[in-house]
């Protein structure tokens, strides 16, 4: 702060005696001219015309005379008022001269000056007077020139250009050791003004190192209505989105520590049931033996059950990714239902479960991603078989609406209780039946399903099947014409 206000005095302190300079080479200038035009009217015209060269001319020293009967000495009296050109206008009472032009500018005193160019200019643009500063004969002091008409528009006698000699370097040093107190006043004020406000910037800047310091949980103080209270504001209001991301972000870490530990579980458990199956097999075709169908169907299902499971993980991720759904086109739903039926059949054939399915001749299309749809609706069956008997049918509807589409998933295992059914599109819950038949897994399938309904504008219900088991219906609007 202290360096800031030092580097500001001094040009504070330039800039102020730049100022009080111009200003008293203003006041400088309409003196000098007010005194030239008195002058020159107490003279009088007549005398200006008989002998321009000599009017307005200093007057010339008194002769003396020396020896007997010369009057003595005069005594040193006062100084001469400061006024006319003998006495100076300059800050300094310095000599000064003046000179006298016609309408043109020309002047019949042979010691007179050529007209200055830019004083020229200013008395033909109109001006009442125009001045300017020079450099005197000897380059010491800076001179002024003012230039006015003095009314007498013909003869020799039109214009006045008086000269005076202003400021000397010891004048300039002494302007700007008297604006020195003016910029110390100044800067004074400046400093105690400022104090209140550098205290509470220094004390809102401790409250947030505070705040940094707890992982911004504590707020900075807040006083006031001025720029430093909206800036304590808004960082009390940085802070808090802050927080909340660092919340948002300590919550899907645990999450993510959380489904990565029952992934590894999860796909541990078939993994291992799948190398038994295969482990016994070899041994019975090493003995010679034929291969057992129940291991080999056992071998089949742990396989298809997880490539399903591998299939969930990576809709998942894309799912809580937060991203938007970037694949959106026509997708034709009979054939995804012809698709993910012929895909689950044969894991459904050998353990005795039939999936049949119907599909209307007229194509059915929805605007979505082709990807994630199927997956939900892989879900859908590859559930209904998964946690059906042996003997039991599956059957995968799809018709056409009033609304649009309905697509149902129907089965007639051993089904689930109505207090389980809105629990199972939730993440990890499967039924307390599924879990004595198949006590792992993920419980991804049908929180997927009903999270990529959802994210399609499409509706998901789940229900007692007429046939004993679970039924599964998705209904939504169809694709719109040129859409």
């Amino acid at each position: 702060m202290a360096f800031t206000l030092l580097l500001t005095a001094v040009p504070l302190l330039l800039a102020a005696a730049g100022a009080r300079y111009v200003i008293a080479q203003r006041y400088e200038a309409r003196l000098l001219r007010d005194l030239a035009l008195s002058r020159a009217e107490s003279l009088g015209r007549e005398r200006c015309e008989s002998a321009p060269e000599e009017f307005l001319a200093p007057p010339p020293p008194m002769p003396g005379r020396a020896g007997p009967g010369a009057p003595p000495p005069a005594r040193p009296g006062p100084p001469p008022p400061r006024g006319w050109l003998s006495a100076g206008v300059g800050p300094h009472r310095l000599p000064a001269r003046a000179f006298v032009y016609d309408a043109a500018f020309r002047s019949a005193d042979p010691s007179a000056p050529e007209f200055p160019a830019e004083l020229r200019r200013a008395l033909e643009a109109g001006s009442e007077y125009a001045s300017r500063s020079y450099t005197t004969a000897d380059g010491r002091n800076d001179g002024l020139e003012v230039a006015v008409r003095t009314g007498w528009t013909d003869g020799r006698c039109s214009v006045i250009l008086a000269r005076g000699v202003g400021a000397t370097p010891e004048w300039s040093l002494g302007l700007l050791w008297s604006t020195l107190p003016l910029v110390a006043v100044m800067l004074a004020a400046v400093l105690v003004a400022a104090g209140p406000m550098v205290r509470r910037i220094r004390a809102l800047t401790a409250d947030v190192h505070r705040s940094a310091d707890t992982h911004y949980e504590a707020p900075v103080a807040v006083s006031g209505r001025d720029e430093i209270a909206h800036l304590a504001r808004a960082f009390n209001e940085a802070a808090a989105k802050v927080r909340a991301q660092l919340g948002a972000l300590d919550q899907r870490d645990r999450t993510l520590r959380a489904f990565l530990a029952n992934t590894t579980h999860d796909v541990m458990i078939p993994l291992t049931v799948l190398l038994g199956h295969l482990s016994n097999l070899r041994q019975r075709l090493g003995r010679g033996d034929g291969a057992d169908d129940a291991q080999l169907l056992g071998a089949i299902q742990e396989a298809q059950y997880l490539a399903s499971l591998i299939h969930n993980l990576g809709a998942a991720a894309k799912l809580e990714s937060g991203e938007p759904l970037v694949e959106r086109h026509p997708v034709e739903l009979g054939a995804l239902v012809e698709r993910v039926v012929e895909r689950h059949r044969p894991v459904a054939d050998p353990a005795g479960i039939a999936v049949e399915f119907g599909i209307p001749e007229r194509p059915i299309v929805v605007e979505g991603d082709e990807t994630l749809i199927e997956q939900a609706v892989s879900n859908l069956v590859h559930n209904a078989v998964r946690y059906n008997r042996s003997g039991g049918h599956v059957a995968v509807l799809l018709e056409e609406s009033p609304a649009g589409f309905r697509l149902r998933v129907m089965d007639d295992g051993p089904g689930v209780p109505e207090a389980e059914l809105q629990r199972l599109v939730e993440r990890r819950q499967r039924g307390d039946e599924a879990r004595q038949r198949h006590p792992y897994g993920l419980g991804l399938g049908l929180h997927i399903a009903h999270d990529v309904v959802e994210r399609h504008g499409f509706q998901m219900t789940l229900g007692r099947s007429e046939h004993g088991g679970l039924e599964a219906t998705i209904s939504g609007a169809l694709r719109t014409r040129g859409s």
